[in-house]
């Protein structure tokens, strides 16, 4: 085999192939560039840490747990800040609203039950239609 153009030559040597000039063809030598990083990549979704030393492993461990800590105290930020709030206007809606309104919400609470009772007892209707007829064609 001999040497091929750059862009195919270039490639082969990113997919893990080295030329011998003596014998004019390429041999397998490592992995491809390619694989490598989705090797990587796939470790990083599993919070693991890739590294070629103990010194690039612990750097890159600090990095993940640091990256770690700020995503919790962002969620447990959002979540703290949220759950006070929603309190809060709980209880300001319930200073405000009187005896009525309490009554309109729930009325308008049940009128979306009773069309979603209607609509089951609909479909329940059909379901029973189509296996009566089922049963008559058997």
């Amino acid at each position: 085999m001999v040497k091929l153009n750059d862009a195919t030559h270039s490639l082969l040597m990113r997919g893990g192939f080295e030329y011998n000039a003596k014998k004019d063809k390429y041999y397998m030598k490592g992995e491809a560039e390619w694989d490598v990083q989705k090797r990587i990549d796939k470790g990083k979704k599993q919070f693991a840490v890739p590294a070629s030393s103990v010194e690039e492993f612990l750097k890159g461990e600090e990095e993940l747990v640091d990256m770690l800590l700020e995503r919790a105290k962002k969620k447990a930020a959002e979540k703290g800040a949220a759950a006070p709030k929603a309190a809060k206007e709980e209880e300001a809606e319930e200073g405000e609203s009187s005896k009525k309104d309490k009554k309109k919400k729930k009325d308008e609470e049940e009128e979306p039950d009773e069309d979603e009772k209607a609509a089951k007892k609909a479909k329940k209707a059909k379901k029973q239609a189509a296996e009566e007829e089922d049963e008559e064609e058997e």
